[in-house]
């Protein structure tokens, strides 16, 4: 009676976990880093201010599956308070497969792309990124780049 108990609990045990574990749903965010692991295809949320030589990678993380057919990530030049001119717009067809997607590119000198090369800001300052979801803007963040020291 007791190892039928014992057995029981564990079972119950195992689906009480499954069912946490399931619930688990990340926040909608934009990620920006200088570090990319391959492996796990995640970038490190490394700061929100860049030199302006470190890599730059923009990684949109939606939570749940994509439930919208066009992602559109667009840099602004200025703050989130005062948003000024479009600097860059980057559309991507995207599939309800998905759930995170990644912006970043190889630098003409090898490796990735830099924050200036990435933003295509030639000057230090605020931009703003925004991304949306078929009209509907999901997330926006805004980073600060410096000059290199």
């Amino acid at each position: 009676m007791e190892a039928c108990m014992k057995k029981w609990l564990m079972m119950l045990s195992v689906a009480l976990v499954g069912l946490l574990s399931g619930c688990h749903v990340e926040k909608t965010a934009i990620v920006c880093g200088k570090e990319w692991n391959p492996a796990l295809e995640v970038v490190a949320d490394t700061a929100s201010e860049f030199e302006m030589k470190d890599p730059f990678i923009v990684q949109f993380r939606y939570g749940q599956n994509f439930d919208f057919a066009k992602l559109k990530t667009t840099f602004f030049e200025g703050t989130l308070a005062n948003r000024g001119p479009e600097i860059w717009t980057h559309e991507v067809a995207v599939s309800e497969k998905m759930g995170v997607y990644t912006l970043q590119g190889k630098s003409r000198r090898g490796g990735l792309m830099t924050a200036r090369e990435l933003s295509r800001k030639k000057e230090p300052g605020s931009i703003v990124i925004e991304v949306s979801g078929d009209g509907k803007v999901l997330a926006t963040k805004q980073i600060l780049l410096t000059k290199n020291r």
